[in-house]
């Protein structure tokens, strides 16, 4: 009887174990894509890559500004936002779990002068980055 009783607690110790993990699992919520820009006001408008581990639930631009393109339903999207453009949150995307935030990327791709809307030569000084 004794065997059989450490058998069975034996048992119930390694399930214990195996799976109660570190208590943490998927938490959803918000990333912010986040523009750095060297004429803050100035930009009409963009192109941007989304790539991410899994397709964002939703993907709202920051207020003022209007999104082009969607539903985004792929790990990989092409969007347009116009408006003007600031340094700081350009995006939102609501994810399954923010804990994967390194999993995402953002790439700038265009980015138009508000004045004319005419091509910006050079991306040197822009920069996106995904935050939680």
């Amino acid at each position: 009887m004794t065997a059989l009783r450490r058998t069975v607690v034996a048992a119930a110790v390694t399930l214990l174990i195996a799976c109660g993990g570190d208590g943490t699992g998927p938490t959803a919520g918000t990333l912010t894509v986040s523009l750095t820009t060297p004429n803050s006001g100035l930009d009409g408008g963009a192109v941007v890559v989304l790539s991410a581990p899994a397709a964002p639930g939703s993907v709202t631009p920051a207020a003022g500004l209007t999104l082009w393109g969607g539903p985004i339903n792929t790990t990989n999207a092409t969007i347009a936002l116009t408006g003007t453009l600031s340094t700081g949150t350009i995006l939102m995307l609501q994810v399954d779990d923010i804990n994967k935030v390194a999993q995402y990327s953002a790439t700038l791709r265009e980015v138009a002068a508000a004045a004319g809307f005419g091509l910006r030569s050079s991306l040197a000084g822009y920069s996106l980055a995904v935050t939680k």
